[in-house]
Formats: structure tokens, C-alpha cells, sequence
């Protein structure tokens, strides 16, 4: 009874200060995914391509994730942040690129309240392979992986 009491207290408690910031209930909606092509790769036993757009409404954030895969991230509109986990929020604007090492967590957030955020979304997966994983905040991500390179993007 008591830890029902004090798990009501503390939404009551996140919901108000929600309120108060202004923030949207409803912003942390998963994003509207829409696939464009899924597709093996040529010349390459047990690997597929599956290219997705992603798009948040304004000021809406998709839910924390990984991909088993390598991931190509490419911003068409809108304006944002990814963040992915150990590593500093980046800017997404139009033209953006990044490229996310396999089971990298991470999320993406738009942060205009009059504009969608859509990007482009390139996976490189072993063939079958379940795409996205649900991740807990704070997960580390599995790759270590220094980037070195010297090309324009995002490389994580």
C-alpha cells in the first residue's frame, strides 16, 4: 500500500513538472517510420540493405534504441539533436550525416515546436536481423571504436 502511494506521489510529481516546463505529454511519441527499400546486397551472401524514412513531429523525440547493424543517418528537414549514448549531443540540420557504429544506443529529437524532423535512415544488417532494439538510458554502447577519419559527417 505504501509503495503505491509513494509511486503515485512521485508521477503526480513528474507530470506537474512537466506542466510546468511546458512540455508536451505526448512528445515522446515513437516516430512515424516508413520503409523505403529492403534489399539484398549484391554480391553478398546474408547481408540486406533496408533504407527507412523517420520522421518526428515538432518537438517530439523517438524512443532510446539500437540497431544490430552499421547505420547511416541523413538529415532531409527539419532541425534536432542525436544523441547517442557517451557522447555529447549533436546538431541535426539539413544535410547532416552520421554514421552509427552496430548496437550504438541512441536517440533522435526534434527540437523545432513549428517544424517536422525527417530523416533518412540507411541499415546495413545480416539478413533477417530484428531492427530496432528498445534500449534503457545510459546503456553503454557495445563498440568502442575510436573515429579517426578525416571525412566530412558524424562518425559514432
Amino acid at each position: 500500500m505504501r509503495s503505491t502511494k509513494l509511486t503515485l506521489q512521485l508521477f503526480a510529481g513528474m507530470l506537474v513538472l512537466a506542466i510546468a516546463a511546458g512540455q508536451d505529454l505526448n512528445a515522446q511519441a515513437e516516430a512515424q517510420v516508413t520503409t523505403l527499400l529492403k534489399t539484398d546486397v549484391a554480391g553478398v551472401d546474408g547481408k540486406e540493405w533496408n533504407v527507412i524514412t523517420v520522421e518526428l513531429t515538432p518537438g517530439a523525440m523517438d524512443t532510446r534504441h539500437f540497431h544490430p547493424g552499421v547505420e547511416l543517418v541523413y538529415v532531409l528537414e527539419g532541425a534536432g539533436f542525436l544523441e547517442v549514448d557517451g557522447k555529447p549531443p549533436v546538431a541535426l540540420n539539413p544535410g547532416t550525416v552520421a554514421a552509427l557504429h552496430p548496437k550504438h544506443s541512441h536517440v533522435l529529437k526534434n527540437t523545432s515546436q513549428t517544424q517536422t524532423l525527417k530523416v533518412v535512415v540507411v541499415l546495413l544488417l545480416d539478413k533477417g536481423q530484428q531492427h530496432p532494439v528498445l534500449a534503457k538510458r545510459g546503456t553503454p554502447p557495445k563498440a568502442t571504436e575510436q573515429n579517426n577519419s578525416t571525412r566530412t559527417g558524424l562518425i559514432f
